[in-house]
């Protein structure tokens, strides 16, 4: 099985380095040259969210009629430096370590200007349910993955600017989001144009800001990750779910598979950097929901705890991830080696990508560059190294 994920492993590498690291994303679609110069439709929410929608859930890929270009997406380029991290840490050669350090120079030349702390948004429009972003508003969910990337460069590399990065990161967090505290509680906004306050954010807030502060034994840190923590903690349901935020539209987005593997290793992160053990048995029940609700019996990943389609590859391999991360918490590692067949035998294409998803009838093969091929790649990178521990 490791040689046949090693081969996996190389071809996934190469073809996103052929690509140059960039491509398509499912949300893009409000970067079509096309919809841009539709002054009434580009400037309404609901054709702004059809227009998504359509790209988004389309079999066929639109977008080279649409005009979207391909590109470079900061939060798959954070997944790219972790995943080539953990490569790194397995095989020391000279082109992981060169393609390092070109993620690093890009995603230090490319931050979000104007704000506390280096932070990072996408590189497109965005709108949902609950607000519009545009290209480029920086978030706590790509902050947060991407400053934990620079520690662990930090780490690999001995560099105290990797560090000081990842520390003005926290700035941003601390200074520029909206806050909501209760009973001793943090949480964060998703970005700083909105008070939209959801659980795997703020957990992803925690986990940084409790990294950080392992390396600066900062107080302010250790209390701002506590009381985060304590806040997705305090969100935390009897059967041990979450869901995926609190309000009326969080409840109806309801308990989904990536967000809670988020939230779980998030968790787990903070606990270690920190040694603050207070929530160890809320992990544990949490991570058993996880396990016990969102596979099927080959290792296919649901999305929804409650529904079988879509199978997602981003759900694949944040399972795989959180499995591996949570294996001192008593995860199934026999669950994660079938999360691994299911998705090289399911969703992997001979060229070497990742689909994007299956649904009951018909498979979305279109290889988005952060959705599939940046995740697949941790995941099979996070795998390996824990199979080489």
């Amino acid at each position: 099985m490791i040689d046949l994920l090693n081969r996996s492993l190389d071809k996934v590498y190469l073809y996103c380095k052929d690509q140059n690291w960039a491509g398509y994303d499912p949300f893009d679609g409000l970067n079509s040259h096309i919809f841009q110069k539709l002054p009434f439709f580009n400037e309404k929410k609901i054709f702004r969210l059809i227009f998504l929608q359509i790209n988004k859930k389309s079999p066929f890929n639109l977008r080279p009629l649409l005009m979207v270009p391909k590109d470079k997406n900061p939060k798959g380029i954070g997944l790219f430096l972790q995943a080539t991290l953990n490569l790194h840490r397995r095989i020391q050669k000279p082109d992981y370590l060169e393609t390092i350090r070109t993620f690093i120079g890009w995603l230090n030349d490319n931050a979000a200007p104007g704000y506390s702390g280096k932070c990072w948004g996408y590189n497109f429009d965005w709108q949902n349910r609950t607000f519009f972003l545009p290209e480029g508003t920086p978030t706590v969910v790509n902050t947060s993955f991407i400053g934990r990337a620079f520690i662990n460069a930090y780490e690999a590399l001995g560099e105290t600017e990797l560090l000081e990065i990842a520390r003005s990161s926290c700035g941003f967090i601390l200074k520029d989001l909206n806050q909501i505290r209760k009973n001793g509680s943090l949480g964060f906004s998703y970005s700083p144009l909105d008070h939209y306050f959801i659980n795997n954010a703020t957990a992803l807030a925690s986990s940084l800001l409790g990294m950080v502060y392992s390396k600066t034994r900062e107080t302010e840190l250790a209390e701002a990750a506590k009381q985060s923590a304590l806040f997705v903690i305090a969100h935390q349901q009897n059967n041990g779910s979450w869901n995926y935020g609190e309000d009326q539209i969080g409840l109806k987005v309801g308990i989904d598979n990536f967000h809670t593997g988020f939230i779980l290793e998030s968790l787990k992160i903070y606990s270690e950097t920190t040694g603050d053990e207070d929530y160890i048995e809320k992990i544990k029940k949490g991570l058993q929901f996880y396990q016990d609700n969102f596979f099927l019996k080959n290792g296919a990943p649901k999305y929804f705890y409650n529904k079988i389609y879509p199978l997602d590859i981003h759900s694949a391999a944040q399972s795989i991830i959180t499995l591996v991360q949570l294996k001192k918490y008593g995860s199934d590692m026999r669950l994660c080696q079938k999360i691994i067949n299911w998705m090289v035998a399911n969703m992997e294409d001979e060229e070497g990508y990742f689909y994007y998803q299956k649904n009951r009838f018909f498979t979305i093969k279109i290889p988005y560059i952060r959705w599939a091929q940046a995740w697949a790649f941790l995941a099979l990178t996070e795998y390996l190294n824990q199979n080489a521990d």
